[in-house]
């Protein structure tokens, strides 16, 4: 009895350190396995859905543009070519509305944290990039969300104006074929400038990159979005040097 009352005695400290050690592992591997807080990391403002919807409105503009410009460049285009560019024109002037609702709800999030006023220091408090500032600077967000806010609309009809440039010009270089039912260009047309730089395009690409790094994003590690925005703004880069489709068409 007494050796059984020694052993315990000799081992309970042990079984307790090793008991304490194996609570202390877990700890450790816990915090260890927890995602690293970010020291960029987005105020409790949430913006997300509403970057969402500028940011797809806008990727589709940049496709819808881009297209215009392919096809320029095309031998042989017919005029049932521009029908589908017609379709997706009509569809982003419809849905514009929504980018500009999205931007009211934006400054009204905004304004009930009373972050609106600030918006602008607190911007280029996150943004270390001299080329990203340079850009932002170009204008004030607090500015560019107001102006979207109540304008955008007055842009819609700058969506199709390249779409209507390519048409009067297939339809003047446009020669029937059989019955008429089709008809070509002989030659492709090549326009004295870009489909890229329009007012509306660079009003949204402004909103959309600031909006991401306010809501803690960077637009410098995705291409696509950073060419897109660049390109909108008269390749004005804000992250890196991406060639905009049509920027060399003379």
């Amino acid at each position: 009895m007494n050796i059984t009352k020694l052993s315990y005695l000799k081992w309970a400290p042990i079984a307790a350190g090793l008991a304490i050690a194996v609570l202390l592992s877990m700890s450790s591997s816990k915090a260890t396995n927890q995602p690293a807080a970010s020291d960029t990391a987005a105020p409790g403002v949430d913006t997300s859905r509403e970057e969402r919807v500028i940011g797809k409105y806008h990727d589709d503009l940049f496709a819808y543009q881009t297209e215009i410009w392919t096809l320029k460049k095309r031998q042989g285009v017919r005029i049932a070519d521009l029908d589908p560019l017609d379709r997706k024109s009509e569809d982003l002037k419809n849905r514009l509305s929504e980018v500009q609702n999205a931007v009211r709800e934006i400054i009204t999030k905004f304004k009930a944290a009373n972050e609106f006023d600030g918006l602008d220091a607190a911007l280029l408090a996150r943004v270390t990039d001299p080329g990203r500032r340079a850009f932002y600077q170009e204008s004030s967000f607090k500015e560019d969300l107001e102006y979207a806010a109540s304008n955008l609309l007055s842009h819609k009809e700058e969506i199709s104006l390249p779409l209507e440039g390519l048409r009067k010009r297939v339809a003047l270089n446009a020669a029937p074929y059989g019955d008429g039912a089709a008809a070509f260009v002989t030659a492709a047309y090549h326009p004295p400038t870009a489909a890229f730089g329009v007012g509306l395009g660079c009003r949204i690409a402004k909103v959309r990159a600031k909006l991401i790094d306010k809501n803690g994003g960077s637009i410098s590690g995705n291409a696509a979005t950073c060419t897109a925005i660049s390109c909108a703004c008269q390749n004005k880069t804000p992250c890196a040097p991406y060639e905009c489709p049509g920027a060399s068409t003379q």
